[in-house]
Formats: C-alpha cells, structure tokens, sequence
C-alpha cells in the first residue's frame, strides 16, 4: 500500500493491461475447536481496477466496496481474456463507401502511365494518394471497433499504427489515441478519488488502536483510541487479570475522534492487565469495539528487575590466629598460626580478587608412638612465609582460588601452596574445598561452609583433616627438642599421625565494613590423644 494507491507485482510480463480487473484474495487459516485440525481457506474481498502498468509492477485503484481494507501479502488474480482484438476488412463492402476513398486517385491508379512533359512536376508534389487496401483496411478497423471500449479503441489504433508508421492516416489515429487516453486517465482519476473515499469511510468506521505489549507494574498506564465519527463518549473497563469485576473509566476526548484514558496504578498488577472498550452514540447507546467482557484483551504487566549498580573494587585488610591443642593441654603436639593480607576484589567472574599475605607458622609435635609410650620429647616446628593468592571467578557461582607460598624454617628456604574451589559468592553463603602444604610443616585437607544467613552475624563451619605440625620427618642433627633438658637422641623424629579438627567461628559486623570474630575447636589423632583449641579474626573491607 502507497498513500491512496494499491501496488501489486503482477504486471506487463504476467499479461496485465491498464483497465483490467483483478480480483483480491485473502488467506484465512483456523483451527476447528473440536477436532483441532488447522483448516485454510481463502475469499474474495474485493477487486482493484489498473490504471498504471510497468514491467513488473501495477499501479490499482479499489473497485467497488471491499469486505476488508487490503493489505500487504494479500493475493491478486487475473483471468485473461479468451479472444484477441483481430482486425479484419468488412467483407463485401463498396470501396467508394469506405473513409478515405479518393476518386481520382482510383482513377490514376487503374490508367497506365504515360511519360510527358509533366511528369518533372507530378514527381515534386508532397502528398501521395493513399492506397486502396490501406482505405480498406482502416474503415474495416472503424467497423469492427464498432460498440467497443475506450480502452480497446486506443490499443487497436495503436497497434495499427505501429503496423503502418508511414501511413497518412497514422497522424490522425494517434491524435485521436491521445485524445481518448486522456478521457481514460480522466476517468481513472476520478475512479481513484472515490476509492480513497470510500476506503478513509471504511477506516473511519473502525477503530484505530495499536494493542500495547506490557506494562509495568503499580505504574499508571495510558491507553489511546480512534472511533468512528458521530461517537460521543467512550468507556473504558479494566481489571487485574483473574479478578471478577471491572473498574469502569469514562474516557476523555483528545480531538478528531480520539479519546484516551489512564488506569491507576492500582489496577496495574501481574501477571496482567485485562480491558474492553465501548462507545456510545449520541442516542445514548453503547456497544463493545474492542474486546468485551466475556472475552476481553489483555496486557502482559512485567516485574523489572532493576540491574545491580556496578560495584568499585573493593579493599579488604584482615588479621586472623589460632591456636590449638592435640594432646590434652600437655602442650607436646600444638600449633600456633598467625595469617594476615591485603586484597582487592574486582568482581563475580573473571578476576574476581588478588590477595598478598604473611604468616607465622609454630609448633610442636612428633608420632603417637615416640610420645605417648615412648615419652620422648616433641620436636620444634617453625615456618615464617608469605603468599600471593589470586580467585577467578568461572561462573559467578563458581570460582576457584590458588595461591604460591614460600618461606623461611630452621633448614632455610621452603615453598609450598594452597588451592580451593568455591561454590557461592564469597560474599554470600559458599563452600569451600581443597587442600594446602607447607614445606616443613605438612598437609592439610579443608572444608569450610561460610554462612550469610543472619543479618550482621556472619558464620563459619570448618573441618581440616591433618598431619601437621610435624608433617614431615626430621633427623638426629637438624633436630630441635621442645624440652631443655632432653637430647636430640631423646627426640621424635618420625611423622606426626593424622588428625582431625572441627572449627567453628562467630563473627559480627560492628558497622557495615569492621567485622570482629571468635572461633572455638577441637582436635585429636586419637580419642585419647585429642585438645581444644580457639582463635579470633579482625577484617575491615572498604
């Protein structure tokens, strides 16, 4: 559709000519209610006269009144004409009665011709006599034209003069072709006047209305309309979908027969938003024109989720220590650990933090057998180290965080490292698993539940599967005993037994960013060869 005019792609190359009738179809596809079965067919709505004709596209106008508007994907069909102009000369006719008929050329053409004298000047005259046959066949024309169209009166002048350009009476028809295309175009012109008449009638007659998409909700909603002319008021009912009754709004005029109205926000709740319009006439009665109330229309109403404002990297200084006991307080199989860092957290996934810490490693220990029955000496077990540990975050659920250790004991330097994997953010309830060494000291094995379910008192449920503080065995020479009055020959050299330790920790968020925390646990390699233990943990995040 262009502004008035309807343009269709069937054309010169599909047999179309100007002032052919096309009829309109459109496709209806339904699915019966009871059998399900999707069921298509298609009606006539209308016809559409050409009056413009190109290679590959029409120009048409509407004909008469049309069911529907039409529209873009609608189908056009032609049916060609059975029979073709033919033009034929009227047999048995005198050629004295045909148009055209010279006598003295009729004369001259059945005289044999004589030279003389005159022949110079005859041969200089401009204007030659037509022939008798082209006489002919031009009355024959005007006779089988007789009672015919307009339309098929131009194409049989136009075709007999592309048949004969250098005829005398060439000039003649194509003026008279002119003349009459015009009187076409004329009237085609005033056929085009009427159809866009009659099409604004018929959209005058009918709402104009763009059904809206959603809605937010507990917003004020407006909804605007075009009703036909002569409409006086309009009504506009709404309820929340799955309510039972309607609230009633009348709506206000808004120029050129359109009228509009605001729903409150109180009407404007999910899942949705349902509505029906009725006009009313100057005689005071209503009819529903869009929807009604047993089946009304609908508008999705959609919470938004506001996004999370971007978070600026956040920095975090922390101090934690622990102290803990194997052996019944008898202070042969302790360990003491002091931890502190500095990091920056830069978000949920990619890099999600670095950290850079120091720690102090102390204590003591040996095997079951050398202490408990043998009554050896525990021996000394110290590490002073620091770290780098960074966390990337695969999914902002997952991440996973590792972290290369090197440091300073008795011997000299040693490494060793930490790796976890997180399951949660680490700034909500998360687990975490993995493991450490310590070069001189020995392994660990770590689960740790950090809970983030009551407000400013943020928790912690550990569990450590051990073998340090001595987790590594020693030798004769390099042995410190933690007793002064035993030898090293009276020391424990083997490796301490594994052990179990369960931690928990109570933390609580003295302003939003100072969080202060104590800890409690128990720990043993044996029932009989078991402690407790405690700590405390400071960190400030800004």
């Amino acid at each position: 559709m262009q502004d008035d005019e309807v343009i269709i792609d069937l054309a010169a190359s599909s047999g179309a000519k100007v002032d052919d009738l096309v009829q309109v179809w459109r496709a209806l596809r339904v699915r019966h209610p009871v059998t399900k079965q999707l069921m298509t067919d298609r009606f006539v709505i209308g016809k559409l006269r050409l009056y413009r004709v190109g290679d590959n596209l029409s120009k048409a106008v509407m004909e008469g009144d049309f069911d529907a508007p039409p529209k873009a994907g609608d189908v056009v069909m032609l049916k060609q004409p059975k029979t073709a102009i033919a033009v034929t000369p009227v047999e048995g006719a005198d050629p004295k009665d045909q148009p055209g008929w010279d006598d003295k050329a009729s004369a001259s053409a059945g005289e044999e011709d004589t030279p003389d004298a005159s022949d110079d000047a005859a041969a200089s005259e401009p204007a030659v006599a037509p022939p008798n046959d082209e006489a002919h066949q031009v009355a024959s024309l005007f006779e089988s034209l007789r009672g015919q169209s307009v339309v098929r009166r131009i194409r049989a002048y136009e075709a007999w003069i592309r048949e004969h350009p250098d005829s005398p009476y060439a000039k003649v028809m194509w003026e008279e072709a002119a003349v009459l295309r015009q009187l076409v175009d004329l009237e085609l012109s005033k056929r085009a006047r009427k159809a866009r008449q009659a099409q604004r009638r018929v959209s005058e007659t009918r709402p104009r209305f763009v059904a809206p998409e959603e809605a937010l909700p507990n917003q004020p909603f407006s909804f605007g309309i075009r009703l036909e002319a002569g409409t006086e008021a309009a009504v506009f009912h709404a309820r929340p979908e799955g309510k039972a009754g309607y609230a009633t709004l009348a709506m206000k005029p808004a120029g050129d027969g359109y009228f509009r109205v605001t729903v409150p926000a109180t009407q404007v709740q999910p899942p949705g938003l349902e509505y029906f319009v009725e006009q009313v006439s100057g005689k005071g009665q209503s009819k529903a024109v869009l929807g009604s109330a047993e089946h009304p229309r609908a508008v999705e109403v959609r919470d938004v989720t506001e996004p999370e404002p971007s978070q600026p990297p956040l920095a975090t200084i922390a101090v934690w220590s622990d102290y803990a006991d194997y052996n019944r307080m008898r202070g042969d199989d302790v360990t003491w650990q002091t931890e502190g860092y500095f990091g920056m957290r830069f978000g949920d996934t990619g890099i999600r933090a670095l950290r850079s810490g120091f720690g102090v490693y102390r204590g003591v220990g040996g095997s079951l057998e050398e202490l408990d029955e043998l009554e050896l000496s525990a021996r000394k077990v110290g590490l002073t180290y620091g770290y780098l540990e960074g966390e990337f975050g695969i999914t902002d659920f997952i991440g996973v965080a590792a972290r290369p250790i090197i440091g300073l004991k008795d011997g000299g330097i040693t490494g060793g490292g930490q790796a976890f994997l997180r399951l949660g953010s680490d700034r909500r309830t998360n687990l975490m698993l993995g493991g450490e060494f310590l070069g001189g000291v020995g392994l660990r094995g770590v689960a740790q539940l950090e809970l983030e379910v009551i407000e400013d008192w943020p928790l912690m449920v550990r569990s450590e599967v051990t073998n340090q503080p001595a987790g590594t065995s020693s030798n004769r020479t390099t042995v410190r005993p933690d007793r002064d009055d035993f030898s090293p020959d009276n020391t424990s050299v083997e490796v301490n037994d594994i052990g179990v330790r369960g931690i928990a920790q109570v933390g609580y968020r003295i302003a939003d960013a100072f969080v202060v925390a104590l800890r409690g646990s128990y720990q043993g390699r044996t029932i009989n060869h078991s402690g407790p233990g405690f700590g405390g943990a400071l960190s400030y995040t800004w």
